[in-house]
């Protein structure tokens, strides 16, 4: 067989295998792998103790966590963490945590798994809201998540978006509010106010006291797509929020949102943006596939279409700004004057 096609086909069992790594990583997740060996080493007797498993059944799973360089051992018997999963995987990691977004991942697997049927019917294969409905581990869960995602992503935002002389911000689809905490950490003269159902603000909360926050944080457990709300704010942000309304739904928010900047004032909106073509970066296309798969009629955006929303709902001075390129989101800022 020519190099070439030999090559092919390893690109592409590359891509097909790739279901292979994730799940071995998953299954370490969900089996509390991590935080039984934790900081140091355990045989894999000890483990399958702890974890109520047989020793045999593990072992297997632990050699293919070491075939995947996720766990190190020298004997087969003995197992120890790689230091860059232990950084992000372990409960001490602390804002670098990354377990909770695994999880929230793995729910994205399972939908996607089913990519072609909601292809065929232009419908959701999963219901992510009706999936968190009455389930408020699951609504924890993907809070928890988004949070493990902000946290560094946060402090960025930090540092691009200027909310000097800004007293009032309002977080529309807040979620775990990350992204207000760290800007009110920032900023001790802006009063934060988070909308969000009550079953996410009540985690938010909870995040809430980890951050060094000047005044008091107002929730309001509402959805402003069937609720309103009073009073103008001088900044508000809505973060990777539309992706999961579609185009009809975000117009018609922030038409909504409009009356309620204070003149001066600015709406930001944070998102993974699309290229204009559609066609990229990576992970926002990945990110429109998922809605595909667990909403109605949700649809990733792209930087030059949610322009025109925000112009056609009456902002002006459309502004882009990009983060790092290891920071998928970047937002737009627009004002009222």
């Amino acid at each position: 067989m020519p190099d070439s096609l030999v090559l092919d086909q390893m690109r592409v069992l590359s891509l097909a295998e790739g279901f292979f790594q994730s799940n071995v990583l998953f299954a370490l997740l969900r089996l509390n792998v991590f935080e039984h060996i934790g900081e140091g080493a355990i045989s894999s007797a000890e483990l399958a103790g702890k974890l109520d498993v047989r020793p045999e059944t593990l072992a297997r799973l632990l050699d293919a966590g070491v075939a995947l360089k996720i766990l190190e051992s020298q004997d087969g018997r003995i197992f120890r963490i790689d230091g860059s999963f232990r950084s992000v995987l372990l409960p001490s990691a602390g804002t670098s945590y990354l377990g909770d977004w695994l999880l929230n991942l793995e729910y994205f697997r399972d939908a996607l798994a089913h990519l072609d049927e909601a292809v065929h019917t232009s419908s959701p294969v999963a219901e992510f809201l009706e999936d968190a409905k009455g389930e408020r581990e699951h609504t924890r869960r993907f809070t928890l998540a988004m949070h493990n995602y902000a946290v560094l992503r946060g402090r960025e935002l930090v540092r691009h978006l200027d909310t000097a002389g800004c007293q009032t911000l309002l977080d529309v689809g807040a979620g775990p509010g990350t992204y207000a905490f760290h800007l009110a950490e920032a900023n001790p003269d802006l009063q934060i106010y988070l909308v969000d159902v009550p079953e996410v603000l009540e985690v938010a909360r909870e995040i809430a006291k980890s951050f060094r926050i000047s005044k008091p944080v107002t929730y309001l457990g509402l959805d402003l797509r069937v609720s309103d709300i009073e009073g103008t704010f001088d900044i508000i942000l809505v973060s990777n929020t539309l992706h999961m309304l579609g185009e009809t739904e975000s117009r018609r928010l922030l038409s909504k949102l409009f009356p309620h900047v204070a003149p001066g004032g600015s709406l930001v909106i944070q998102a993974q943006f699309l290229d204009d073509n559609r066609m990229g970066p990576r992970w926002p296309v990945l990110l429109d596939l998922i809605q595909l798969c667990i909403t109605e009629s949700g649809r990733n955006h792209a930087v030059g279409e949610t322009r025109a929303w925000l112009e056609d709902s009456g902002f002006t001075d459309v502004e882009y700004c990009p983060m790092t390129l290891t920071n998928t989101n970047s937002f737009l800022r627009a004002w009222k004057h």
